[in-house]
């Protein structure tokens, strides 16, 4: 192998090492470098699941919800082949990157429309209306 070829590898390689290292987790962010955030607690009034679609990757079931100020809601990560996240437009809620059989809650305490998403599918984007 020649010299070049040498050092190109040993270069690569300390890269890759150097990004998982960067990239390593601790506690309580799920290994992606992310705190959850505005999870609530109590039961939820009504789930939306994180299902798998084979024409877009992944999906929120429903899409658009309804809820009532106070009203708790819960994300069911039941996709097993992908993670995703349920991550608030306004950035007031994020799950962050999930894992199938994970749950999300987070309680509604105001009215007004939210728009959310997955981090990593841009095409996952659900609606949310508080009153």
């Amino acid at each position: 192998m020649s010299v070049f070829k040498m050092l190109a590898a040993a270069a690569g390689t300390a890269l890759v090492l150097a990004g998982l290292t960067a990239c390593g987790g601790g506690g309580g962010d799920n290994g992606s470098g992310c705190t959850p955030k505005g999870a609530g607690s109590g039961t939820a009034g009504q789930t939306v699941q994180v299902v798998s679609d084979p024409n877009t990757v992944g999906a929120f079931q429903p899409k658009t919800i309804t809820a009532k100020k106070g009203d708790s809601l819960e994300w069911d990560f039941t996709d097993q082949g992908n993670q995703h996240s349920v991550t608030a437009d306004d950035g007031s809620f994020d799950s962050c990157l999930q894992s199938a059989g994970a749950k999300f809650l987070v309680t509604f305490a105001n009215a007004g429309t939210f728009n959310y998403h997955c981090t990593i599918h841009a095409q996952m984007t659900g609606v949310i209306t508080v009153s």
